[in-house]
Formats: structure tokens, sequence, C-alpha cells
């Protein structure tokens, strides 16, 4: 009995060192942006070392007072300094912690991801499966392991800022202390491997696509922040990473898992109508340029201190938000003019209630375009408060253009 149990547990062992020798190349690609911040996590060296020195911790003295060369009557007010300084250090409430893990989590590109997959869902849908409870649980199935990817792109970017963020962006839980480096690696880490886990967790809401859009922007937003690559040092290489991701990536992705899902369930029109996503396609890309360009404006002081060669810093702020600004009002009134001239194709047709969307689309389209350059009149280049209040503001443009991409059908 005791051989026969020896040679089974050989057996055991044998096919799971099998598997993992097998899974060992995707083993490793998945826990590669894992294994790099928990090396910078303990101090090892890397491109970015500085940006993790360890934090000194404030130590009370065992010794008496005189024994080290303090005045005992300013005891009090040092232990006062030093509790003040650990209360500094982290969140002391829940509602802190939440607070810390919502600015980490960048809030402002998160509901980007939540506006844009129901968006491009309803778009991609046959009017009669637009608010479907199939269409409903895809969208929901997407959303969650979609926003972990967006946690993990954030959160990897800002544990290789810290430094530079202590100048450019102060207000982040890292930079602050309110979130440790350990904590925000914990967090990296578990949103990619659940993110990445999830979105091929549950075959009947799964597809090829909707895999392919969250491997591919998890990929693109470690070569974006991770040495030796750390693309964002390049102009054009960080730009091109935004506009793949937040432009053809997201937009292609998710228009066509909603399509591939709601067409294995029987809504063959979806099948026909995929050619419709080169619009979102071009139209997010122009925009994701512009968010890329934007970005950059405010931070120049800490990306020239710390060699980050951003178009800002190479040809100067008020050139770049011209640059952007122009291209913006340029890519909605394009857009709002394509969608005139297919609204006077929906009249020829008889198809009134097409010809109304896309009218009244077409004329937010337009105004939109004169608020962006008159907004950005009033904008300096060089005050980064201003330039980021801006920045923000498209943001809410980019929302509104995803609320509106339905009626644009």
């Amino acid at each position: 009995q005791t051989a026969r149990e020896e040679i089974g547990s050989k057996h055991v062992v044998g096919a799971a060192r099998s598997a993992i020798t097998m899974r060992a190349p995707l083993l490793s690609l998945l826990f590669l942006p894992c294994t790099a911040a928990y090396s910078a996590l303990h101090c090892k060296p890397t491109l970015c070392a500085p940006a993790f020195a360890r934090r000194t911790r404030i130590l009370r003295a065992t010794a008496s007072p005189a024994a080290l060369g303090v005045n005992a009557s300013a005891v009090p007010e040092i232990n006062s300094m030093a509790t003040q300084q650990q209360a500094a250090s982290g969140p002391s409430s829940l509602a802190g912690v939440a607070a810390a893990l919502w600015r980490f989590s960048r809030p402002h590109t998160m509901l980007g991801s939540a506006l844009c997959i129901p968006a491009l869902s309803v778009f991609a849908a046959p009017s009669g499966l637009a608010l479907s409870p199939t269409l409903a649980a895809l969208v929901v199935y997407a959303l969650v392991p979609s926003l972990l990817i967006n946690v993990y792109i954030v959160g990897l970017n800002q544990l290789y800022d810290i430094e530079i963020d202590r100048i450019n962006k102060p207000y982040l839980p890292l930079v602050t202390g309110e979130l440790s480096v350990g904590a925000g690696t914990a967090i990296v880490c578990s949103s990619l491997i659940l993110g990445l886990l999830l979105g091929s967790a549950y075959p009947p809401l799964c597809s090829a696509a909707l895999r392919a859009t969250l491997w591919g922007s998890a990929l693109l937003g470690t070569v974006y922040s991770l040495p030796p690559l750390r693309l964002k040092r390049f102009p054009l290489l960080a730009s091109l990473c935004i506009m793949s991701v937040r432009g053809a990536l997201i937009n292609w992705g998710f228009f066509t898992h909603a399509s591939t899902v709601l067409n294995a369930v029987g809504a063959a029109a979806c099948a026909t109508s995929r050619w419709r996503v080169i619009g979102p396609v071009a139209f997010f890309t122009l925009f994701g340029s512009v968010i890329a360009l934007v970005k950059d404006v405010p931070d120049v002081a800490g990306d020239r201190k710390y060699g980050v060669r951003s178009l800002s810093v190479r040809v100067g702020q008020e050139r770049v938000l011209q640059l952007a600004v122009r291209l913006l009002a340029l890519t909605l009134s394009g857009a709002a003019a394509a969608l005139a001239v297919a609204a006077t194709f929906a009249c020829q047709a008889n198809a009134w209630l097409a010809c109304a969307r896309r009218s009244a689309v077409a004329l937010l389209g337009f105004a939109a375009a004169a608020c962006v350059m008159r907004k950005s009149q009033a904008v300096s280049a060089t005050d980064g408060k201003e330039v980021y209040a801006y920045y923000m503001w498209l943001w809410k443009i980019f929302y509104a253009s995803y609320i509106c991409l339905p009626f644009a059908r």
C-alpha cells in the first residue's frame, strides 16, 4: 500500500512539473510587471531607483533625553511632531483609505473606460437589442476586467513616477504617503492578474476581441511606464501608446466584442454592421492624441528634471497646446460634418428618426468645437493650474462624445 502511494505521488508531482513547464512562458509574461514592481519596492537597482528609496521611519528613543543630548522639556514637542508626521503618512480612517484608493485609480480615466463600453456596445447592437438583457450582461461582464486593467495601467505609471510626481502631481497618494509603495504594488499586481483572468472566465460572454483588448492594453501600459523600454520618455512613442489604447484598441475591441457575443446568440445583423466601427476608431484615435499632448503641458518641470523628453519639453508648452486645441476642434468639426451628411441621407430614405438623431449630434459637435477654441483663449500654457483645469474639461468633452455615440447610429 505504501509503495502504491509513493508511485501515485510521483505521478502527480511529475504531471504538475510538466504543467508548470508548459505554462512557464505565459506565467513569466503575466508576472513580469509584478516582479519588476517587487524589485523596485525592495530598492534593487533600476532606471527609477530614486523613486523607490526606503521610507524613513520615526523611531522612539528608549534612552533618556539627557543621554541623547536632548532637552527634557522638548521631548513632548518632539513626540507631538512625530505623531503628526505619522498621522500625515497615511489615512487614519476608512474614508481616508477610500479617498486615497480613489485618487490612485485616476477616476477621470476610469470614467472614460466605464462610459466607452456601454456606448460602443449599444452602437454595435441592432435596434431591437439596444436595451436587451443580453447586451446588459455583456456590458457588465466587460466592465469589471476592463476597469481592473485601467487601475493596473495608471497604478504602474504612478509607481515609476513617484519622484516626478513630487513636482508635477504632489497630491497623488503615493507622493503624499497616504498609500505605501507596497500597497500600490499589491493593488497593481492583483488588478493585472484578476483583470486578465476575468476576461476569459465565462465563455458565453467572452470573445477573442475582449481578450485582445485586455491583453493589448496591459501590454502597451506596461511598455509605456516600465523600464527598460519606458516609452513615455519618447514623445512619438508615448503618443502612439495612448492613441493605440484610447483610439484603435478600445473602440475596435469593445465594438467587436459586442458584435461577436450578440451574433453568437442570434443577432445576425451585427455581422453586417462591423464597418461602422471605423468612425469611432478614427474619432477617438485623434481625440486620444489630443489627450496625450495636453496632459504633458503642465508637467514640463518634473519631466525636464528627470529626463522625460515630452513634446512640451522639446518644442514648448504654447506650441503643443495650440496644436492640440486646433486638432481637437478640427476633429469635432469633421465628425459633425460627416454626421450632417449622414443625416441628409437618412432624410432621403425617409428615416426621420435617424435624421433627427444625427442632426442633433452634428449640432452638438459644431458647438463643442467652438467651445474648445473659445475656452482655450483664456488658458496660459505656462500656468500649470489653468492648463490642468482645461485638460480636465477636455475629458468632459470626451465623456460627452461617448454618450452621444449611440445616437449617431
